[in-house]
């Protein structure tokens, strides 16, 4: 049966307004009916470019220059009618809040089949569909301005599948959900894409859950398309090519296994470690083991008199929101100087509610919080802010200045701090989050995750006793990761205090000592981080999952390899 082809792009280049260098730079692929394709690719490579062309924003929404064709469902999507294309192609983009036009959930997924002029009835059963099947409904009602990240992002999902499209186009889509809530999501793709035939084009940075589901892949870097093929086949090429996203399972095999095929999956790795240590998988088996953590010095500074008083503690903490929605409930809990601690759980569990008590941008609706011993009810936050500094989630509430480094004068400007140390404190932090070349950049016209960095960097700047950092990966690479899981390190060693509120349980597992598990606004469990991870099925690391049943304790790399192959 022959293909039809759905997406041709040909000798596709783009340059934004007032750039020399494309985002795009010559790039040609198809796509056919039902046809699963992954785009992945550093930070900055072009992915999000590339997909923005795929419905005509770039180049009628963003400008600039534009050379080559590109064609969905046989329109030119430089010249088609904008609502042929949007009955073709639905978008997701990164941030949700680019893309909400209304104010409830409901009306928002309801907003593109009433602008096709569907019958009610009709209209009425694709949004009841879509609600359930992103499990929307029980927030139908809700102000979508009261929404989390994540709740956000599952309401732009679902406004877009309401509409039925052809070819589907996602642009890191999970990059705010919760474990559960992203392999959710997927399988729904997945599950489109197969009993549908829809057509899926997808880039994602949280290549692990989504990579064996690909019937293709496309890796970018600087603009060009540097491969195109298979999965197993990308696996194969990334050998040797750090820069390459790869699941954590396979880079563990990558360099292991003598010109063996690693592993896409946890499934095919539990596979592989079974084979390995020639047993098979299933209940738990004798064999190397891999003791908890050690507890770590931060842990072990709580029994020292000087360190005793915590550097903040939350004492019976309730929340309720001006709608009535009660996001805490009894909420005691105290972090340590020198600790590292993750908040982890679903969307809406509390987690970022929580930490914003801790530098007073929320204040208690019953119980109390402590700051340095100090109750932050009665502290202003500009106070607090000398002593914790926060990252929030979405990086373009703290973009106010007209350039990068602007961003990094203005936090220390308002701190006062002395100009003489300034320069020294700015350029260590750009060359650690590689901004050097945004230095004279708007940040606002920079893509998510580089915004991302320049918003951390505003509060890497001036190195705070206690650091907050709310989902600080969303929407950045794997190399880019790496770099400010290095400085969390450094900054841990230097005797700063961590609280990372994260979806990403690699991160959490790699650079914090504590996990703190959230659901419905209260602390589920607290403790070591092999520990919960460990006892966790869902929010844990593929490691775990990988290696349960068979070595008990295994949440990181370097777990898994002292597991298989000792010390070596």
């Amino acid at each position: 049966m022959e293909k039809i082809e759905l997406v041709e792009v040909e000798s596709l280049s783009y340059w934004y307004p007032g750039r020399e260098t494309p985002a795009v730079a010559d790039v040609s692929f198809t796509m056919s009916q039902g046809e699963f394709v992954l785009v992945v690719g550093p930070t900055g490579s072009g992915k999000s470019s590339l997909l923005k062309a795929m419905n005509g924003l770039v180049p009628r929404f963003f400008g600039g220059r534009m050379s080559g064709s590109v064609r969905v469902c046989g329109l030119d999507t430089t010249t088609a009618q904008v609502r042929d294309i949007a009955r073709k192609v639905g978008m997701v983009f990164q941030d949700p809040e680019n893309q909400l036009v209304t104010e409830s959930p409901e009306s928002e997924v309801a907003f593109g089949p009433e602008n096709l002029g569907l019958e009610p009835l009709q209209m009425k059963a694709r949004v009841e569909e879509v609600l359930a099947t992103l499990r929307l409904t029980h927030l139908r009602d809700k102000r979508l301005v009261e929404l989390s990240g994540g709740e956000k992002q599952k309401v732009a999902l679902a406004s877009v599948l309401v509409m039925h499209p052809e070819v589907l186009v996602l642009d890191e889509p999970t990059s705010q959900l919760d474990p559960v809530s992203a392999d959710d999501f997927l399988a729904t793709l997945r599950s489109l894409n197969d009993d549908l035939g829809l057509a899926v084009l997808l880039s994602e940075h949280r290549i692990d859950r989504c990579l064996h589901f690909a019937d293709r892949v496309l890796v970018m870097r600087e603009g060009k398309v540097e491969f195109d093929g298979s999965p197993l086949q990308m696996a194969r090429w990334s050998r040797g090519r750090a820069w390459v996203p790869v699941p954590p399972v396979t880079a563990l095999f990558s360099d292991q296994n003598g010109g063996m095929d690693p592993p896409l999956n946890v499934k095919e790795c539990r596979e592989r470690i079974a084979e390995s240590m020639r047993v098979a998988p299933g209940p738990a088996v004798e064999g190397p083991r891999v003791a908890s953590a050690p507890k770590s010095r931060a842990r072990a500074a709580r029994r020292t008199p000087e360190r005793e008083k915590p550097l903040v503690e939350t004492r019976r903490l309730h929340h309720v929101y001006e709608d009535g929605t009660i996001a805490l409930t009894d909420v005691t809990l105290k972090v340590f100087t020198g600790e590292s601690v993750a908040v982890v759980g679903e969307n809406g569990s509390g987690k970022t509610t929580l930490v914003k008590h801790f530098n007073g941008l929320l204040k208690p609706t019953r119980g109390t919080v402590l700051l340095e011993g100090r109750n932050t009810s009665e502290a202003e936050v500009a106070e607090l802010a000398r002593t914790c500094g926060m990252l929030g989630q979405n990086p373009n509430h703290q973009l106010l200045a007209d350039t990068t480094e602007g961003e990094l004068e203005a936090t220390l400007d308002a701190l006062g701090v002395p100009r003489a140390d300034r320069p020294g404190l700015i350029e260590e932090v750009l060359d650690l989050l590689e901004l050097s070349g945004f230095r004279r950049e708007n940040p606002i016209d920079l893509s998510c995750g580089e915004r991302e960095r320049v918003s951390l960097a505003s509060v890497l700047v001036y190195k705070p006793r206690l650091l907050v950092l709310d989902e600080p990966t969303r929407g950045v690479d794997g190399v880019t990761k790496a770099r400010i899981a290095e400085y969390m390190g450094r900054y841990r060693a230097s005797g700063g205090t961590l609280v990372l509120v994260t979806h990403d349980m690699e991160l959490a597992a790699e650079c914090c000592d504590r996990v703190v598990l959230m659901a419905g606004g209260r602390v589920l469990a607290d403790g070591d981080r092999n520990v919960v991870l460990s006892e966790s099925l869902f929010f844990t690391t593929q490691f775990s999952k990988s290696f349960r049943g068979m070595f008990p304790g295994v949440v990181t790399r370097s777990d898994a390899e002292r597991a298989l192959w000792g010390s070596r």
